[in-house]
């Protein structure tokens, strides 16, 4: 049902959802509305799908490597040990949001950050390196997994903390099935592949709508 709502235009119909051109099903109503109200749907009709096809057979294409981890060659470089707490305090943030408010809060608090200030900076990538070698080094000293949706989510905050304007950014690619999280700033990737945007499907970049592709 999914797929079809995908490649399909929704009409609304005295209050029910139906495929362009088909037959009104209560089944497929029902499964609309389903959707939509657990956020996986907008409650929003477009005049067409979207334009960018959902790869099928996908092996050859998407990104080769998104298999994150820290960056060890980060412990040989030389960074303020309050800018390490900043960063082991800001983990301690993203994982208690991500695991006891939910995935939704998170993002929330991302957009409530970028609404604080009305004057955030372009900051090229290279500014974040120091900001990105205290959040490795924190990681050293951290006692929970951590992935890179907390990983990016806490530098997004970081930078975000300091007015600059930037990202968190989501991606996905169908088959295989991978899915990624960065930090996008001055339509550049901040120490990750510069070639994720294009490599992966985004589906979520918070908290400016603006920002290039």
């Amino acid at each position: 049902i999914l797929e079809s709502v995908l490649k399909n235009k929704i009409n609304k119909i005295n209050e029910h959802y139906v495929l362009l051109d088909k037959i009104y099903s209560e089944e497929m109503d029902q499964a609309i509305q389903y959707l939509i109200k657990k956020n996986i749907l907008l409650d929003k009709l477009y005049e067409k799908p979207d334009i960018k096809k959902v790869r099928e057979r996908g092996f050859s294409s998407g990104a080769s490597n998104i298999d994150w981890r820290i960056q060890y060659k980060n412990f040989n470089k030389k960074i303020s040990k309050k800018l390490v707490l900043e960063a082991y305090f800001m983990l301690i943030k993203t994982h208690y949001l991500l695991k006891k408010k939910g995935f939704y809060y998170l993002i929330k608090t991302i957009k409530k950050s970028g609404q604080k200030n009305s004057d955030f900076k372009e900051i090229e990538t290279k500014e974040f390196r120091q900001l990105s070698i205290a959040l490795d080094r924190a990681l050293f000293y951290f006692p929970l997994r951590t992935k890179c949706l907390e990983w990016a989510s806490a530098l997004t905050l970081m930078g975000l903390k300091r007015g600059w304007k930037c990202n968190l950014e989501i991606g996905v690619q169908n088959m295989p099935f991978a899915a990624h999280a960065w930090v996008k700033a001055c339509d550049g990737v901040v120490a990750d592949q510069s070639k994720l945007p294009e490599q992966l499907s985004v589906i979520l970049s918070e908290p400016f709508l603006l920002i290039k592709n």
